[in-house]
């Protein structure tokens, strides 16, 4: 009977051992740097963390309910949308004036036309990738749509702070990305518990309205746009 519980007890960490640990949720922090000094509190808004294991299971189910970029005050709102991939995005127009929201990024191009104020046209997004999206009245309108094969992923707090919960008790590399800076790619293990909390930093050094030209590929007329 003792030798019987000794050996029991003896076998317990190994069988431990060989148990994946769930990872359950995992916060870490992401500061934003710009010319050397602490970035626009705006700037928060546009962060988006992502964890990518190395053996995905199912392609990850398109995000239920409405996903929409707003079209107001000639912006997009919100400037970054991260979306699983084949979600369909609403492109409501809230201005008195027209607007045609278009992109020409590999895989995901598209064109909705000119509406008005009221109106709203929709596409789905079927490929992974990123996603520039622009108004061909207005070059100022920049906004980007994250296309993602992992349901894991989060935006940040006014501060910075971030949760990724739920996650697969497994490797996989963590992403940290803004549109102004070159992403952050880690490594992570979760496999184990106890993984200690993240701390990141990204420098801002690329333009908030970066050059491009309009659907047809030409440079945007100023005059144009003082007419919407």
């Amino acid at each position: 009977m003792r030798t019987t519980l000794l050996t029991r007890v003896l076998c317990l960490p190994a069988l431990l051992g060989a148990v994946n640990v769930a990872a359950a949720d995992f916060n870490g922090r992401v500061s934003l740097a710009e010319q050397g000094k602490s970035a626009a509190a705006e700037e928060y808004a546009d962060v988006v963390v992502y964890f990518v294991p190395d053996k995905p299971a199912a392609a990850p189910a398109p995000l239920t309910g409405p996903a929409q970029m707003r079209m107001e005050n000639k912006e997009f709102a919100p400037r970054v949308l991260p979306v699983t991939v084949g979600t369909e995005v609403s492109f409501q127009n809230f201005d008195p004036i027209l607007h045609n929201a278009f992109s020409t990024s590999t895989n995901n191009a598209f064109d909705l036309g000119f509406y008005a104020g009221g109106e709203a046209h929709s596409h789905q997004f079927a490929d992974t990738g990123l996603v520039r999206v622009y108004c061909n009245v207005h070059h100022s309108m920049v906004a980007y749509v994250l296309v993602m094969n992992t349901p894991h992923f989060s935006g940040v707090s006014g501060g910075g702070e971030f949760t990724l919960s739920n996650l697969p008790a497994e490797t996989g590399t963590l992403y940290i990305w803004h549109p102004r800076a070159d992403v952050v790619k880690n490594s992570m293990d979760f496999s184990q518990a106890g993984v200690p909390k993240g701390e990141y930093k990204l420098d801002l050094t690329q333009r908030r309205i970066p050059t491009h030209m309009n659907k047809e590929g030409k440079s945007y007329r100023r005059s144009r746009e003082r007419e919407y």
